[in-house]
């Protein structure tokens, strides 16, 4: 009501003055709503499959915890675990060990190393390149091979060029299957976890041609990394090394002071 002098003049009555959240809404409320709300949906759908379309393919890694792998040969300590094993054709074969969780550093495997052995674990691969996820203690993954097995000699390792890269510095066991994806700024805090706790780090990076390379990360003297290269982990960067061919994987083997962040 409003007053005019004395006397109180009551304004025009209208019924959707007040709201109400449990009465009906009014009828020009629903019309909106009925055509705003497909609108929106559809609207987000194809904003989704846009911002999903732009999205680098993850690669076709995998991990596969259905099942478990057994694997046969020389257990290796260094630069990282592995086993070492021939294929009937005399090829060499390398698997990596790592263990569950982010913890590789924890397996004790020194009363192990250099022997033939027999590992049982979850098996993670990326093209061609296995990976044995194991439990931390080594009776519940290791026991004693076979003994016509054949142990490896020693592995040669070629020098195949001194070079400079453009790629990424990714852990293994993440970016081989268990995260999809395993790579860039979003996997950062990830894969410096992993690396510090004793993950192996490969180095990813790109041909001429645009096929995939990943070699094995290392110190310019073969050595397991040192936790100096974490600021250079899931950013684009350009490192200076040599390629190393050791048994069928490359290393890329790189001092700390020769990257760069591009």
């Amino acid at each position: 009501m409003k007053r005019a002098g004395s006397i109180l003049i009551p304004r025009p009555h209208r019924e959707d003055d007040f709201f109400i959240g449990w009465a009906k809404p009014p009828a020009v409320d629903r019309r909106f709503l009925l055509g705003a709300v497909p609108t929106i949906a559809a609207f987000s759908g194809g904003l989704g499959w846009l911002v999903a379309n732009e999205l680098a393919d993850p690669g076709a890694g995998s991990w596969q915890t259905s099942s478990t792998h057994t694997v046969t040969g020389q257990l290796v300590r260094d630069p990282y675990p592995m086993i070492r094993s021939v294929d009937p054709n005399g090829n060499y074969k390398t698997t990596l060990v790592v263990a569950m969780g982010k913890c590789t550093s924890s397996l004790e495997l020194a009363m192990a190393a250099g022997g033939v052995h027999t590992g049982t674990g979850v098996l993670i691969e990326r093209r061609g390149r296995h990976m044995l996820e194991v439990p931390f203690d080594d009776a519940a993954w290791l026991s004693p091979a076979p003994t016509n097995v054949t142990i490896p000699d020693v592995v040669s390792e070629v020098v195949i060029e001194s070079i400079s890269l453009q790629g990424m510095i990714m852990d293994t066991k993440c970016f081989f299957g268990v995260m999809r994806p395993g790579r860039g700024k979003t996997h950062k805090a990830c894969a410096s976890l992993c690396i510090r706790g004793g993950i192996p780090p490969s180095f990813w990076a790109h041909t001429k041609d645009g096929r995939e390379v990943v070699m094995l990360l290392t110190d310019e003297n073969g050595n397991a990394v040192s936790t100096d290269i974490l600021p250079f982990v899931a950013e684009a960067v350009e490192a200076e090394g040599s390629v190393v061919r050791s048994g069928d994987w490359l290393q890329f083997r790189v001092a700390t002071s020769k990257y760069r962040l591009i």
